[in-house]
């Protein structure tokens, strides 16, 4: 009889504490903002079209591509910040939410093993939990209750604009602009984060004017748990992403300060570095340049695939695969390829001797302040906690996003692979076109030092001429002779690793702005949007991120331009609002 009454007593207490701690729990979680609508006529999934550039699958394990997250909250790895206390994170969770099996058209780029990072259970992330409007919450609650089932799982799942104290700091968050201008800038960008229609999880911005700093912006999400929006994690000015094809900027850096050295010709045969014969068969005697390779004109093309298989050499794949553009003669037809990317550094490590990532590190990011890299085994452990997840609604707008890239756990590449890999037979593996991590403030340093002509904090990383060669443009569309591939590409002028956007050309960057020309890349794949750009012979630019969107690429088509909704919903606040007429 004793011992039922105790262990009736002990029952109580645990009931007690239980119901305790989920209730503060419960008042603990950000509050999320009130979301319109979608478009109904807007189409539930994301397919995939020619522009979203596309990756190895390379594994070593029999581990599933996505693996879901990890069974404690991700560390709070933010500088600390003064805030009022916050409820201790459960040093257990939930059930495990099952992750979507991954989609054909966004494979994993990295060769990978069964180590992975695991966030340790710290603390959480501080949150400011204060109601995002005015309205009366019974209002609220009865407007919500009247919405469709579907539209308020969608609301449910949206992830708040500046929900986190740390995106306030300096470092996050700055502006040098007019308050009329700073606030219908941070107003645009605040109305692009969120869970439908052309909405993003996060994004990142950073704009400089004459030389000089004048705004930044970090807002949303770098990183969502499917369990417990407490565990999400900020976008800050330290957040890596995987960048896409901003990073043939710094392959072509690489590339060029070789140039500079004598080390490679522009115009040479690259068939003298590679160590064998680089022909398109249907023009054996036409010899394939550094040149072509760099401005996509060498008439190689992503076909049967973007990118030369782990256990392949570059020489392999390219005297058997079907990877080149038939009738076109070399340096007459621009086809944007990866493959392009993926010999030049190949070339770069046949040159130097050097492994790809490790040149780079060395060479240019290094140089530009640049702690990101190409390889992911470069990240300690806390820089890895800091990277950005790449997000897709894989199953509907009305769902939640489903992590595409850099999921928790990170995987890392095999060490194993990589220590036994030979320079020089196929650098792909460090993907040169698409695989560089870095964060926005990194981003902006690469920019710093192309609007001033190489020079970075003093630093010459580029000669002035050289910069001044990697934005001459090398091919231009002709509509009336048709000489490449806009209609896929969106591209219609092309330098050395370097898009031309003319504020006349259908990938202008603004309407009713024909006065303003840009000059840069843009990045887009598996559900990142950015780019990196800059007006000709100015000091005036930008970088911009996103890690992820909620609808496809078909219902984001540009309204007045090639370009997406995305890139020009961004590009128009920034050039209306810091570069008005």
């Amino acid at each position: 009889m004793i011992f039922s009454s105790h262990k009736k007593q002990i029952s109580t207490i645990s009931v007690a504490l239980i119901f305790s701690f989920y209730t503060t729990l419960a008042a603990a979680a950000p509050v999320a903002p009130t979301v319109r609508t979608p478009d109904k006529s807007a189409a539930q999934t994301s397919p995939t079209v020619s522009r979203e550039i596309q990756h190895p699958v390379i594994t070593t394990t029999a581990e599933p591509v996505n693996q879901p997250e990890t069974s404690v909250p991700p560390t709070n790895t933010e500088p600390a910040v003064a805030a009022p206390p916050q409820t201790t994170q459960p040093t257990t969770v939930p059930s495990q939410s099952s992750q979507p099996e991954t989609t054909t058209d966004n494979p994993v780029q990295t060769v990978t093993q069964s180590t992975s990072v695991n966030p340790a259970n710290t603390q959480s992330i501080p949150v400011i939990n204060k109601p995002n409007s005015t309205t009366d919450p019974a209002t609220k609650q009865k407007t919500e209750t009247a919405k469709p089932a579907s539209i308020q799982k969608q609301n449910a799942a949206v992830v708040p604009g500046h929900p986190f104290r740390i995106q306030n700091k300096e470092e996050n968050y700055n502006s040098l602009l007019s308050k009329t201008a700073t606030r219908k800038l941070d107003a645009a960008l605040a109305d692009m984060i969120g869970g439908y229609g052309e909405k993003v999880p996060g994004l990142a911005v950073i704009v400089f004017k004459n030389g000089k700093e004048v705004y930044r912006n970090m807002l949303g999400n770098r990183f969502l748990s499917p369990r417990n929006k407490n565990w999400n994690l900020p976008v800050t000015a330290d957040s890596r992403f995987r960048v896409a094809s901003i990073s043939k900027i710094f392959t072509a850096t690489g590339y060029m300060q070789l140039v500079e050295q004598g080390k490679i010709d522009l115009d040479e045969d690259v068939s003298r570095y590679l160590g064998f014969t680089l022909r398109n068969p249907k023009y054996p005697n036409k010899a394939i340049t550094s040149r072509m390779l760099l401005s996509h004109t060498s008439s190689i093309r992503d076909y049967p695939s973007p990118y030369v298989p782990y256990k392949s050499s570059v020489r392999s794949f390219f005297t058997s695969a079907d990877c080149w553009t038939a009738s076109r003669i070399p340096g007459t037809w621009f086809s944007y390829s990866n493959l392009n990317f993926i010999l030049l550094a190949t070339i770069m490590e046949k040159v130097t001797g050097q492994r790809f990532d490790k040149y780079m590190n060395k060479n240019v990011l290094k140089p530009l302040d640049i702690k990101g890299s190409f390889n992911l085994r470069d990240f300690s452990s806390a820089d890895l906690q800091k990277m950005g997840t790449l997000y897709r609604k894989t199953k509907g707008e009305a769902d939640r996003y489903y992590a595409q890239m850099d999921d928790r756990p990170i995987e890392l590449p095999n060490a194993t692979q990589q220590a036994n890999y030979r320079p020089g037979t196929n650098a792909g593996i460090f993907s040169p076109q698409g695989g560089l991590r870095v964060s926005p403030n990194e981003l902006s340093h690469m920019l710093a030092m192309l609007m001033n002509r190489g020079n970075y904090q003093g630093k010459q990383v580029l000669k002035p001429a050289t910069v001044q060669l990697m934005e001459k443009q090398v091919w231009q569309y002709n509509p009336a002779q048709p000489n490449g591939n806009i209609d896929n590409d969106a591209i219609e002028s092309y330098g050395l690793a370097l898009q031309y956007f003319s504020g006349t050309g259908s990938t202008r960057p603004a309407p009713d702005r024909p006065d303003f020309d840009l000059i840069g890349h843009l990045g887009e794949a598996y559900g990142f949007i950015g780019g990196l750009m800059w007006q000709p012979g100015t000091k005036n630019g930008f970088i911009f991120l996103q890690n992820g969107f909620a609808t496809g690429y078909k219902q984001n088509k540009g309204r007045y331009s090639r370009n997406y909704r995305w890139e020009e919903n961004i590009m128009k606040a920034i050039i209306e609002n810091v570069f008005a007429k």
